[in-house]
């Protein structure tokens, strides 16, 4: 008789926060399993969570009162999927295009781009 493999922390840690986002906030989401001790659950644009059965972290995404982005934790299912949901509500706000990376000549003379890649 062969042994049933049994999930890990990290991805049982997952599947309550994935269920909580669900039933209390009515936020769709869904878990990658990345390694045996780790899993990123995605649940918008920009917006990944990950655990390691512990501890939930995430980057808070911009906003215009913070210029750049914030790792942030949370130590319980609860107390991730309440920021979580703030975050997912405040990026659905939104427009798309300001979520997704520029395309075509933005990328590529963008300061940032020129930063790198002087011209001659």
């Amino acid at each position: 008789m062969s042994a049933q493999p049994t999930s890990s922390l990290a991805e049982k840690c997952a599947a309550e926060l994935i269920q909580a986002l669900a039933r209390q906030h009515n936020i769709p989401a869904f878990a990658l399993p990345l390694r045996g001790d780790h899993v990123t659950i995605s649940i918008y644009i920009s917006l990944l969570v990950h655990t390691d059965g512990t501890w939930f972290w995430w980057l808070v995404p911009n906003t215009r009162e913070r210029p750049a982005p914030l790792w942030t934790y949370a130590a319980t299912v609860q107390a991730a999927a309440e920021r979580l949901a703030a975050h997912s509500h405040e990026l659905g706000s939104r427009p798309l295009a300001e979520l997704l990376p520029g395309t075509g000549r933005e990328i590529w003379r963008g300061p940032a781009y020129l930063a790198h890649n002087p011209r001659p």
